[in-house]
């Protein structure tokens, strides 16, 4: 065991301390997104041939459609190629740690939908207070017909909870509980993961100077994920959490461009311009403040 950890933390760790040697880990960590990046290719090359198979010309709309993010096959699509982390993860760990994969969502093997439904809720409660004040103050535009937006929304919210899921499972469960395995330094089981998670997000050519930004706050909401995964002992919370975050922004509320198919409402805004950088820097302060609320309460249960 690994008592310089919570009998919490040291029940989520367990699973992977019999297999936790670094090279390990990082051959691990490769091979999932080598699996990764191998199947958006094969995805790629399969969207093309059958669009071409249907119609000429339209493999290559298809692609075009989906590098856009824009439209409802795009969104869906990109959900679904994310959800392949997780039969990526299934043979890492079946063959190289010799686990299983529900060992990523904690002791028990399942996910506890209670913390899952407490961590949504406390997301979904915050975005409905953010709701009222943006369409207060942002013209937003409907973007399809609330028939056709329901008539999608059932395959959404699937997919979309493999997508939340399948990045948790990577980020706070597989890099999480082997790096934590093998050292005791939060700032190599907590940091890292989240670090790792940040700079996937960045992307110069869509957000110009402010990528640093958008990295820099998806770090800090991976550092908040990972501590709440950590103190519950579960990946349950961090789930809920992900997901109810993720289901505002695909789902209700987005700016054109990010994955913004299936959203209800879009607004207009530069995502390379000074007003999104201050916005931006005023959601890493909320997000700063929420976080040491949740310390002040949690400060009992200790890491």
């Amino acid at each position: 065991m690994l008592p310089y950890f919570s009998p919490a933390f040291q029940r989520f760790v367990a699973p992977a301390q019999e297999r936790a040697e670094i090279w390990r880990t990082l051959l691990g960590f490769t091979l999932v997104v080598g699996l990764f990046l191998l199947t958006s290719v094969l995805l790629g090359i399969a969207t093309a041939l059958i669009g071409e198979a249907i119609e000429p010309g339209l493999g290559e709309r298809l692609l075009r459609e989906i590098e856009g993010s824009r439209t409802i096959f795009a969104t869906l699509s990109m959900l679904a190629l994310i959800a392949t982390f997780i039969p990526a993860l299934w043979l890492i760990l079946r063959y190289l740690h010799k686990r299983q994969l529900r060992t990523l969502l904690g002791p028990s093997g399942k996910v506890d939908w209670r913390l899952w439904k407490g961590a949504a809720a406390i997301i979904l409660l915050l975005a409905l207070i953010d709701a009222v004040t943006t369409f207060s103050t942002t013209e937003m535009t409907q973007q399809m017909p609330l028939v056709k937006w329901l008539i999608w929304l059932a395959p959404s919210l699937f997919l979309l909870f493999l997508q939340t899921t399948a990045e948790e499972m990577v980020f706070r469960g597989y890099l999480q509980q082997q790096l934590a395995a093998r050292f005791r330094s939060r700032w190599v089981w907590w940091f890292l993961p989240s670090a790792l998670f940040g700079m996937g997000h960045f992307n110069p050519a869509l957000f110009g100077s402010n990528a640093i930004i958008v990295v820099a706050v998806t770090t800090l909401m991976g550092l908040i994920l990972a501590d709440v995964t950590a103190r519950f002992g579960s990946l349950a919370p961090a789930m809920g959490l992900h997901f109810a975050n993720n289901l505002i922004v695909m789902l209700f509320m987005n700016s054109p461009g990010q994955l913004s198919g299936m959203s209800f409402y879009l607004y207009e805004v530069d995502l390379q311009s000074e007003e999104l950088k201050y916005a931006m820097l005023i959601s890493l302060a909320s997000m700063l403040t929420g976080y040491v609320i949740f310390m002040l309460i949690m400060r009992r249960r200790r890491l």
